[in-house]
């Protein structure tokens, strides 16, 4: 069997994280590549100074400046997305198992992709198929996958609640 590992593929965590942010914190991308590639570099580290300026903020993260939130937000929606991503490529190996890396890639890409939005192209000429949707039941297990990675991490529900939700409202569902 195949085995792939998400949580090894920063780009692709970068991507759909970026997606999470655009919805919920569209001011945090333009901190976005220092940001994530500081969690890259330390994870834990920085999840850890992210939620310790979340206890030391003065009112609601939402409500301060937008360096502040790029702070808080970005670290936790990369975890979020890699430990979601990696949860969902572990529940559903069945279904990758025939699967190369790349192709599990080209996939998950395709997953988080916009109508319209053609991204990399599939390798070997490969297109990404009818299968790159999830069900509703899949989309509903990514996003209780998200809300418990978030709410382990140490974020209050409200906010592991608006980020599982832009998680689950960036994936193509299955009509």
């Amino acid at each position: 069997m195949i085995h792939y590992s998400v949580a090894a593929d920063d780009d692709m965590v970068r991507e759909v994280a970026r997606r999470v942010l655009e919805e919920v914190a569209p001011e945090e991308l333009v901190m976005f590549g220092m940001n994530s590639r500081a969690y890259f570099r330390d994870p834990a580290g920085t999840l850890k100074d992210a939620a310790d300026d979340a206890q030391t903020s003065s009112g609601s993260v939402l409500g301060s400046g937008a360096a502040e939130v790029a702070a808080l937000l970005t670290p936790f929606a990369l975890a979020m997305v890699q430990g979601a991503l990696s949860s969902f490529v572990e529940a559903f190996a069945g279904d990758l198992a025939a699967r190369s890396g790349t192709a599990v890639r080209t996939w998950l890409g395709a997953l988080f992709r916009r109508s319209g939005d053609t991204g990399d192209p599939a390798p070997d000429g490969e297109e990404a198929g009818p299968d790159s949707a999830l069900t509703p039941e899949q989309v509903e297990w990514l996003r209780a996958e998200a809300y418990r990675t978030l709410r382990e991490a140490g974020q209050p529900e409200e906010q592991a609640r608006l980020l599982s939700n832009a998680l689950a409202g960036a994936a193509r569902v299955r009509t």
